[in-house]
């Protein structure tokens, strides 16, 4: 199958006069993310900014993966109530520990833009911030998040390093129904830093160890769902290898999705991806494939994040597997990527909010 899509230069603005400017995939990040500037009507009535303030939803998550453990972090502002989270897994012992808040008001913040912007999310004994800097090339993330009964304390400062002349990101900016739109800009690069455990330090490398880094900006409809995929690691040959892989919410999934693959740091764009799994028991194993026949995956999960909210007109409900991603991926020219053991995410979502 011939591919569909491709990429883009990125405008100026993401939106313009009202309207999303272009939609597709761009090959830089934006300057200005300005999805508020959207004009939206209801019976020829202009809605009023704050309350399409109050349909946007945005979030930025990292995944830190180093030998031994896996980080994985969210900030997400759904408006009208906020929740993040920090878990570790220890991929020797099995633990899994997870701290996480939830907010209906407070101090909680996600970045506009990335070139110098910054997330928060502030409660009792709960500290975690994101400091994005693409004018420097990195990502800076900083936990100070005490323990309590059996969770020890956490305290962070990691790196991921976007250099945009050596790691392309996937930035996709997609129609969703006639009238809806979703921005994403999703990376896998090099990580460094140091997190504190209780009394255990862990240090992470630049040159083994890897970040996935999501950021979103969607007005979804009131009801949705997605599946969703990400891994990173080097391959036998030393090169950074990754995938992102999504199907839901987007309108025409072979022309508008958020599929791609890095070989080396360079990005590919896919057509739509193929989730096939037990939602009963996602601990079970999933195939991955996407219709072009680049990819051809199995992912076995080790364990999960999971959440179910309910609350008056919102419902979420949450599945975040975590394991390993083998198989293959046809990189630039066809080349045959073997996918070994590399590990990373899943997710199945479905909400209402």
């Amino acid at each position: 199958m011939k591919q569909q899509r491709e990429m883009k230069k990125t405008p100026e603005r993401m939106t313009t006069d009202g309207r999303v400017t272009e939609f597709g995939a761009f090959d830089s990040p934006f300057r200005e993310v300005n999805p508020l500037d959207i004009e939206f009507k209801f019976m020829n009535m202009t809605i009023p900014r704050f309350l399409k303030n109050l349909r946007l939803k945005e979030w930025q998550h990292f995944g830190f993966v180093c030998d031994d453990y896996y980080f994985g972090m969210i900030i997400f502002d759904v408006k009208f109530m906020s929740h993040s989270f920090f878990y570790f897994y220890d991929r020797n012992s099995g633990d899994l520990v997870e701290h996480n808040r939830f907010l209906v008001s407070g101090p909680v913040k996600v970045a506009d833009q990335l070139w110098n912007g910054k997330c928060f999310f502030r409660h009792f004994g709960y500290r975690l911030e994101f400091e994005n800097k693409l004018e420097s090339n990195y990502h800076r993330v900083i936990a100070d998040i005490s323990g309590h009964g059996s969770k020890p304390g956490i305290k962070a400062e990691l790196k991921m390093i976007e250099d945009l002349e050596s790691f392309e990101p996937l930035i996709v900016v997609n129609p969703i129904g006639s009238k809806r739109m979703l921005y994403t800009h999703k990376a896998v690069c090099p990580a460094e830093g140091e997190v504190r455990i209780g009394n255990r330090t862990v240090v992470l490398n630049c040159e083994s160890d890897i970040c996935m880094m999501d950021v979103q900006k969607t007005y979804y409809p009131y009801k949705s769902f997605w599946y969703w995929a990400t891994f990173g690691g080097y391959d036998s040959s030393g090169r950074l290898i990754g995938v992102n892989l999504c199907e839901g919410v987007s309108s025409d999934q072979d022309r508008f999705n958020e599929n791609c693959l890095w070989v080396d740091g360079k990005i590919k764009l896919l057509s739509a991806a193929k989730f096939t799994f037990d939602k009963g028991d996602v601990l079970r194993p999933w195939n991955l494939g996407t219709k072009d026949n680049m990819v051809d995956l199995e992912f076995k999960p080790l364990g999960e994040r999971k959440s179910k909210i309910t609350l008056g007109f919102v419902m979420s409900d949450f599945h975040q597997p975590f394991g390993y991603f083998s198989g293959k991926m046809k990189g630039k020219d066809d080349e045959g990527i073997e996918v070994a053991q590399k590990f990373g995410v899943c997710e199945h979502h479905l909400f209402k909010m």
